[in-house]
């Protein structure tokens, strides 16, 4: 796979269900695109919690908590599964995210995994 250039994301606040687009095509030569789209609670209960990243995978809103931890952590959270393919016949490496519901796992240690089998794909 190529050397891939820097993402450009941007964030919108919805009154609808939070959800993410993301997408990047090498053969355009423009740099990945991640669009989020957040609830108006998200600065401050996900990014301002430090949830914004779990497992490495972007957060675009948190469904369930762990309220009998201290500070509480995210359970089930809205996430984007990102995947990338290689097209032979014209268009080369490609890149997308759909958003998908995941359970969250946490070690002893406090270290977080999102779980997989994920739900399927929500509606954003």
């Amino acid at each position: 796979m190529p050397e891939v250039p820097l993402a450009r994301v941007e964030s919108t606040v919805t009154d609808g269900e939070p959800g993410m687009f993301f997408t990047y095509k090498v053969e355009y030569g423009d740099e990945p695109l991640v669009q989020l789209s957040v609830s108006r609670t998200w600065a401050r209960q996900v990014a301002g919690a430090g949830w914004a990243v779990v497992d490495g995978l972007p957060v675009v809103d948190v469904l369930e908590w762990d309220d009998h931890v201290t500070p509480r952590r995210p359970t089930r959270v809205q996430t984007a599964l990102i995947s990338a393919d290689y097209d032979t016949r014209m268009h080369g490496w490609r890149a997308h995210a759909d958003t998908r519901t995941c359970r969250v796992a946490w070690t002893g240690e406090g270290t977080a995994s999102i779980v997989m089998p994920w739900d399927e794909p929500s509606a954003a």
